[in-house]
């Protein structure tokens, strides 16, 4: 299976998340961390956010933090939310 670039942000910054979970993280961390895109990391955060992966605060001490317990977020359900159910 092949994802989308968008998918794959997507996992790789809830990863980043999980590895930093107890402090806002921002999206320029993220993208130095991976070397990829701080608008596209940016929208994918949006979206996390819209979907219930993460909370995300503006502004001065902003961040993103996960919004749910790490052990219930699974690849099947981030892949899903994000590429849509699979195909056989």
């Amino acid at each position: 299976m092949k994802l989308n670039l968008f998918t794959d942000y997507a996992l790789r910054s809830l990863m980043y998340l999980c590895w930093h979970r107890g402090r806002p993280v921002t999206a320029e961390e993220i993208s130095s961390f991976y070397r990829i895109s701080r608008d596209h990391v940016v929208k994918v955060i949006q979206e996390l956010s819209r979907q219930g992966f993460v909370q995300a605060r503006r502004g001065r001490g902003g961040g993103s933090m996960l919004a749910r317990d790490p052990r219930t977020i699974t690849v099947y359900e981030v892949i899903t939310t994000f590429e849509g159910p699979p195909a056989l």
